[in-house]
């Protein structure tokens, strides 16, 4: 499925380019209605894979190439280059492959223009020159619920997993800093590090997926890079004896590869969302009374 011709005129609704304030660009928001009449059903599994057995790949919404899920960024940018669509604030999206795979459907079943608004690039330009791009974004009702449902589906699982991790007794680990095993529960390996080493990555019952969590902390060691300035040195003395004296051992709160072992971080996202929905819908009050 192609994205639909956007040259020309612009789709009806679409406002007028002389109304912008810079010429540059229209927005115009689609037919959206106010509410959702029926329950979102959402893809039960992702879609495809890729060459590497069991890595998991995400289809465009409009063609059939398909991108490593770890390579979002490309698809992205594909569907930007290619179909002229562009999603707003995909960081805060809970289930990126549920939710291409959600809109992959539904652009099956109506035009784009029924969810996206129509930003006109080149709007005082000649019409040859002139060129409408797609935004995607939660001002639509129904992409509002479905990220809000994607969010939800996520807290859920991720409760879940910590719940067990709480109570998993068959935990495999080995201290970074003393190569001393540990069996048993989670919290004796982090209590360890915490009071032997002054290396203390949060309470216990606060972390999630904590054997990956561990794993990439490991794994920048060996790298021979410092967790808290995350500099590489040229051996292990030289890196132990750099943390120890700086004090870094700990891990760097500037970088948001460790946000997803944090419960609370999950928690966040979804207070955002609700306070993001409260927020436009105030405006429009707002806007109504006027």
């Amino acid at each position: 499925m192609a994205a639909p011709k956007t040259q020309g005129a612009a789709p009806q609704g679409e406002e007028d380019g002389d109304r912008s304030s810079g010429g540059t660009g229209v927005f115009s928001y689609g037919d959206s209605k106010d509410c959702i009449l029926e329950p979102l059903s959402l893809p039960e599994s992702p879609g495809g894979t890729t060459s590497l057995e069991g890595s998991p790949s995400v289809p465009c919404i409009f063609c059939e190439e398909h991108f490593p899920v770890d390579e979002q960024g490309k698809l992205l940018k594909h569907m930007i280059i290619e179909h002229k669509i562009v999603i707003a604030d995909v960081k805060l999206v809970a289930d990126f492959q549920r939710y291409i795979l959600y809109w992959r459907k539904r652009f099956t079943e109506q035009p784009i223009t029924d969810f996206c608004s129509v930003i006109r690039i080149n709007s005082t330009a000649p019409i040859e020159e002139q060129d409408n791009y797609f935004l995607l974004c939660d001002v639509l009702p129904e992409d509002r619920v479905l990220r809000e449902e994607l969010q939800k589906q996520r807290l859920k699982e991720i409760l879940e997993q910590q719940q067990q991790e709480r109570n998993d007794s068959n935990f495999h680990g080995i201290c970074m800093f003393c190569n001393e095993e540990f069996l048993g529960n989670r919290s004796v390996l982090l209590n360890h590090m915490a009071r032997e080493h002054a290396f203390n990555i949060g309470l216990p019952d606060n972390i999630v997926n904590c054997s990956e969590f561990l794993c990439t902390l490991q794994k920048k060691l060996d790298n021979l890079q410092c967790l808290y300035c995350e500099k590489t040195f040229r051996d292990k003395n030289t890196l132990k004896d750099h943390m120890r004296k700086k004090q870094h051992r700990r891990i760097n709160p500037k970088n948001r590869e460790y946000d997803r072992f944090y419960v609370i971080n999950y928690l966040v996202r979804l207070s955002f969302h609700n306070f993001k929905f409260h927020c436009i819908f105030t405006n429009r009050i707002l806007l109504r009374a006027i």
